[in-house]
């Protein structure tokens, strides 16, 4: 990286964090070390960039201008070199990759063993994480493609790849009629997810449920209910290999609707496509056609 792209990346790592120590943590330097290069840096200018404050800094006028101009210098570095990897004739550079955490637990790691395998050039950067902060970073075009489950709408082009049935999953200790009494598991998920709780829940059961255990994953989850913690409403991604310890009861509206939830592949349609991204959305079409109906 060449001296004025890293000043570009320092500095707005310290604008964005707002703190020299955390700005320094995320770059991976010291503190002292990334204080020195800011003070080389705000020498260009005969004035300082932050002002320092017990809190933290903040941006001077002559530092939002600055921050401005290195936004759109590094979007457009960004931009120059991809354009110089799709005239390559072999296959290279960046894919930008979000997805869905049990996707990328329990699906991702065969896809792209395969997709490396073919394409060893393409650099990969995969993000993790709940749908819904999937579905943000593609929005902000933090990534290329994102592999959401649920109900989002970015705007931009949809591959279907699956629906799985949302079920209750239970003890084999606890039945339906006697969820009331035993205590829901809440965890880590999106929005979407706990409106499809709630909204069963209500159409079942006149009294609010015992919720009073919050895990931040479905594996901790699971492994409640395993041991006869307490019950929860769970995709059925995952619950196959815990079938012979749990019930698991595929759910449905009061009108007799199942309830799913749908895993769908987003990209942004450009023409022409960056390579490495048109390669991935080529091999996930095969890919799909080659697995189970889902």
């Amino acid at each position: 990286m060449d001296s004025i792209e890293k000043d570009w990346e320092l500095f707005l790592t310290i604008a964005q964090e707002q703190n020299i120590t955390k700005a320094a943590n995320k770059l991976f330097m010291s503190q002292p070390a990334l204080s020195y290069r800011l003070t080389q840096l705000e020498k260009n200018f005969d004035e300082p960039l932050f002002i320092r404050t017990t809190k933290g800094v903040i941006l001077t006028e002559t530092g939002e201008l600055y921050y401005q101009y290195a936004l759109d210098s590094v979007k457009r570095k960004k931009e120059f070199d991809e354009s110089l990897e799709n005239r390559k004739t072999t296959i290279s550079g960046t894919l930008q990759l979000g997805s869905s955490s049990i996707f990328a637990n329990y699906e991702l790691p065969s896809i792209l063993a395969g997709f490396t395998n073919r394409y060893p050039h393409i650099k990969l950067h995969l993000q993790t994480g709940i749908s819904s902060r999937i579905a943000q970073l593609f929005t902000n075009n933090d990534i290329h493609i994102g592999i959401m489950r649920g109900h989002h709408a970015p705007t931009g082009e949809k591959i279907y790849l699956s629906t799985e049935p949302i079920c209750l999953v239970t003890s084999k200790a606890c039945n339906r009629q006697t969820l009331p009494t035993v205590p829901q598991i809440r965890y880590t998920t999106d929005p979407s997810l706990y409106t499809i709780m709630d909204t069963w829940w209500n159409q079942n059961f006149d009294t609010p449920p015992n919720t009073c255990l919050y895990v931040d994953t479905m594996a901790t989850c699971r492994r409640f209910i395993q041991k006869n913690l307490g019950w929860s409403i769970l995709p059925y991604t995952g619950l196959e290999y815990f079938k012979d310890d749990v019930n698991i009861e595929p759910l449905q509206w009061d009108d007799g609707t199942p309830i799913e939830r749908e895993t769908n592949l987003y990209y942004h349609l450009r023409v022409p496509q960056r390579k490495p991204v048109q390669a991935f959305i080529d091999y996930m079409i095969e890919y799909m056609k080659n697995q189970p109906h889902k």
